[in-house]
């Protein structure tokens, strides 16, 4: 990763007119922050966060280091809550239901358009999400991923998948609850469309005891794809853009269906952590920018949030617009996860 020497940025990135142009609180976080911690998940995304985010942050505010945190959200927000006054942290990214538990523990600050300024391209919904503490910066939608050398005529809704499946046309991939969103992709997703509620789980549970003896399960993300490769299965509950990904290393036998009842939607939010420096709003600003979070979809293939990001034709093709979606009630399904999860192991056992 780049280093800044301060005195080479402020004689040849003019980094002195940068700073000039800040209002005073944000000069006085600028020059005592010395070194950003902001976080991400591994792989590619990672790569995307640094090319993306850290950079459009570094040219904006040149002498500010940062360090790229690779991980999952449940042991961040341990190491927060275990040093809140000196967080090791400063900027946060986590699904909705970790943020919910950070919101919870009072270890994030609130959001504000004073404070973000590309906040307000940012639909409500994303903010609502994220409890008026962040803002999604990026979504996937979780519909249908399927053969199409092998099934002609795809099914149009989970409804369809779901009798489909119990009439043996195919050998479909589901997710077990080892899989970290299965409660909101699978649990919540497939029992709403079959006419469920959130203290009424039977639809679901009926379906996948009928559903099971033409079902290959699988636990983690990249599993499906393995078994879309064996001929293992033919069809999966899988995401838009990990499907588009796959499909770009050469197997274009893969193709995707967001059903009519909505694929679910899995964003990733962002959050400033309390006693961060206030620079890490800047950081987050770069994260809502229109053309950062354009460079993040052009590698991830995933959805992004700002409202004025134009997709190019070929992306515009492959995101799911997030009007299109369903947005599961994430604090809601973390509180009766473990019910769910327990149900499972006496009724399906997979």
């Amino acid at each position: 990763m780049r280093r800044f020497d301060r005195r080479s940025v402020l004689k040849g990135l003019g980094a002195a007119g940068v700073l000039a142009a800040l209002p005073l609180p944000l000069r006085s976080a600028y020059a005592q922050a010395g070194k950003l911690i902001v976080t991400s998940y591994p792989g590619i995304w990672e790569e995307a966060i640094r090319g993306c985010f850290v950079s459009d942050f570094q040219k904006r505010m040149p002498g500010v280091a940062i360090d790229v945190v690779a991980g999952n959200p449940s042991p961040w927000i341990s190491q927060i809550e275990a040093n809140k006054d000196n967080p090791p942290l400063h900027v946060l990214v986590a699904t909705p239901d970790a943020a919910s538990v950070a919101v919870k523990a009072g270890l994030v600050d609130p959001i504000s358009a004073d404070k973000v300024s590309n906040l307000a391209d940012i639909p409500q919904q994303f903010i609502d999400i994220s409890y008026g503490h962040g803002a999604a910066f990026d979504y996937g939608a979780a519909g249908i991923a399927y053969n199409k050398d092998v099934i002609k005529n795809p099914p149009k809704s989970i409804k369809e998948f779901v009798e489909r499946t119990i009439a043996g046309e195919w050998r479909a991939g589901l997710p077990v609850p080892s899989f970290g969103p299965w409660a909101q992709a699978f649990a919540w997703g497939y029992n709403d469309a079959l006419g469920g509620s959130i203290d009424n789980l039977d639809p679901f549970f009926d379906a996948v005891k009928k559903m099971k003896p033409n079902v290959s399960f699988w636990s983690a993300v990249t599993e499906p794809l393995q078994k879309f490769d064996s001929g293992e299965i033919d069809i999966s509950l899988y995401y838009d853009g990990r499907t588009w990904a796959y499909y770009d290393t050469g197997k274009t036998y893969i193709d995707f269906v967001n059903p009519e009842e909505g694929g679910v939607m899995s964003p990733v939010c962002v959050m400033k952590v309390k006693n961060a420096p206030d620079i890490a709003w800047e950081y987050i600003n770069s994260m809502l920018a229109p053309e950062p979070q354009l460079c993040f979809a052009e590698i991830l293939n995933y959805g992004v949030t700002n409202s004025k990001v134009q997709y190019t034709p070929k992306l515009k093709e492959r995101v799911t617009p997030w009007e299109e979606t369903r947005f599961p009630p994430g604090e809601e399904i973390g509180e009766r996860t473990p019910q769910w999860v327990e149900r499972w192991n006496k009724e399906i056992g997979a």
